[in-house]
């Protein structure tokens, strides 16, 4: 990550975090959702992702889980994670996500924040339609019918995406 995306700093404890960001001040920060022996439900992480976004001028937040279901996706994006990746990752993927949140977290001067083709642009299909079923079920709050609805296909349709996002 060092080489490909920009300096990284690793923490070996949860209570390290809040020092961490105020002396590094980072762009964006990859957190796990898990911490202890035995936790999977991501309740750790959650509460710090809520922690951190709640802090003024907050990095952007990749999650990372290997106890991935769509309910805490959904609820990683509501609580503001600017994506969700699983446990193993692709490294291409994990890389390619922590740049579009480091482009995302420092936009150029000739960048426009407020205008959505301007925000899609360079991102591939897949990392868009992804993040379209992502915000699709975090407005629907996990049901996939109202998700479904939303994005104008049926459920199996749906289904069928999540399963290639790996939500």
């Amino acid at each position: 990550m060092q080489r490909r995306v920009a300096p990284m700093v690793c923490l070996r404890r949860p209570a390290e975090l809040v020092a961490a960001l105020d002396r590094l001040r980072p762009a964006v920060l990859l957190l796990d959702l898990n911490f202890g022996p035995g936790r999977s439900d991501g309740a750790q992480g959650l509460r710090l992702l809520g922690e951190v976004r709640a802090r003024p001028q907050p990095p952007l937040v990749v999650v990372l889980t290997a106890y991935a279901d769509i309910d805490l996706a959904v609820q990683a994006v509501k609580r503001g994670a600017f994506d969700f990746i699983t446990k193993p990752w692709d490294n291409a993927r994990l890389v390619g996500t922590c740049r579009e949140a480091l482009q995302h977290a420092r936009p150029s001067a000739s960048e426009t924040s407020t205008t959505p083709a301007v925000i899609e642009q360079g991102r591939s299909l897949a990392d868009q339609e992804r993040a379209a079923v992502l915000a699709a079920m975090a407005g629907a709050q996990g049901n996939l019918s109202a998700a479904a609805r939303t994005l104008g296909v049926s459920r199996a349709a749906l289904y069928r995406r999540l399963q290639k996002h790996g939500l």
